[in-house]
């Protein structure tokens, strides 16, 4: 049952990716003018946006597949939209907005998707009865096992 539902959440975040990659492919040329410079705010908030969401599938789950899919479904969007449609209208040109979308936004889900797992911390564990300090403050030794301990008791 778990396959299933590993399976499933994988082809849900390939589809929502999917979604983001078509959506900020379309809105990567959007600039504004800000102190006499042209800033390409599309492509800013889709590289942020895809960032984060492929960082939630990576929180998420405890496995790097529905991460992994959503980078694919992101990474299948924004390539397909690359190539020339059957008009010969192109989505993603040959300038620096284009060279820089297609580039940032599959290095974003490839480093998301690599980046190590996050460490969890272990909660401390209480000292066994053995191990607990004497009166005085001494710790007693706990008994010897093993081979030594056996060769003792003979």
């Amino acid at each position: 049952m778990q396959r299933i539902l590993t399976v499933i959440s994988v082809l849900i975040a390939a589809a929502c990716g999917a979604v983001l990659g078509v959506l900020f492919t379309i809105a990567h040329r959007a600039t504004v003018a800000f102190a006499g410079i042209d800033v390409p705010y599309g492509t800013i908030l889709g590289i942020v946006s895809i960032g984060a969401f492929l960082v939630a599938m990576r929180l998420l789950w405890d496995t790097r597949w529905p991460a992994l899919g959503a980078a694919v479904g992101v990474a299948g969007a924004v390539v397909v939209l690359t190539f020339a449609g059957v008009g010969g209208t192109v989505i993603v040109g040959d300038d620096a907005f284009g060279w820089t979308w297609l580039i940032a936004s599959i290095l974003t889900a490839a480093v998301v998707v690599a980046w190590p797992r996050r460490r969890t911390r272990t909660a401390p564990t209480e000292p066994s009865a053995s191990e607990a300090a004497a009166p005085d403050g001494t710790i007693d030794e706990p008994e010897p096992r093993g081979r030594a301990s056996a060769e003792e008791s003979l």
